[in-house]
């Protein structure tokens, strides 16, 4: 697991649209592409926030990046306090 390549990734994708409509036809191949283990992907294809928090990425590039991914801001705190 390298929390440095998710923490990439999610920066990148908040600041990247077409990254982000990648992501979102064709997940795997990104996920690929910044090594990301399966752990990581599948914690970001779920939308699994508190689980990536725990892991250690940043709270400010989690926030940014999970708005990209679609995640409200209404929906951010719910995501954060769910039970792993």
């Amino acid at each position: 697991m390298s929390v440095y390549r998710a923490n990439k990734l999610l920066h990148e994708v908040s600041r990247d649209r077409r990254l982000a409509e990648r992501l979102a036809t064709d997940p795997d191949e990104v996920f690929r592409e910044y090594e990301l283990s399966a752990e990581e992907a599948e914690a970001i294809r779920n939308r699994r926030l508190r689980t990536l928090y725990k892991w250690g990425v940043n709270p400010y590039i989690l926030l940014k990046g999970a708005l990209a991914l679609g995640v409200s801001v209404q929906e951010y705190p719910q995501r954060m306090n769910q039970p792993e």
